[in-house]
């Protein structure tokens, strides 16, 4: 699955569609909303809009990570510690959030990968374009699962 593939993106997009302002989570911390909000982060750094620098726990830990979870395509875990960079405990609008997430997902297929950076994650390090769209997939269908869509 790839968000560069206009049938893949749609089927994303009609995930995020799904959902509702009082969709429950089925593990973890974050309401539905918080969860757009989260999503939402990640997809800024990777169209460049903002940058976040690595962290020690990234330069440790983050090639393992990348290994595990991009090149090798394990699934994320439940109740992994989220990036501070990511973390979202206020009260985010619902419908701001996700019409915003879906706009991010359809730039993947509007702008191509000439638009994506090769920037470091603050985690994961040295990004390709692929290795952004893996993690990108691979993030969405995580937290869309986390709330059933």
């Amino acid at each position: 699955m790839t968000l560069f593939d206009l049938a893949d993106n749609q089927t994303i997009v009609a995930r995020i569609q799904s959902l509702e302002p009082n969709t429950p989570n089925q593990w973890g911390k974050m309401n539905v909303a918080q969860m757009l909000a989260h999503c939402v982060q990640p997809m800024k750094i990777a169209f460049r809009e903002v940058k976040s620098k690595r962290g020690l726990i990234g330069f440790l830990f983050g090639g393992m990570a990348k290994r595990k979870y991009i090149t090798k395509g394990n699934d994320f875990d439940k109740n992994l510690p989220t990036h501070p960079t990511f973390v979202q405990t206020g009260a985010p609008d619902f419908s701001v959030q996700k019409e915003l997430l879906i706009s991010y997902v359809q730039r993947w297929i509007t702008e191509g990968s000439a638009a994506i950076t090769t920037d470091e994650h603050p985690f994961f390090g040295k990004m390709s374009a692929e290795d952004w769209d893996k993690l990108m997939i691979k993030h969405l269908d995580h937290h869309l699962r986390q709330f059933g869509a």
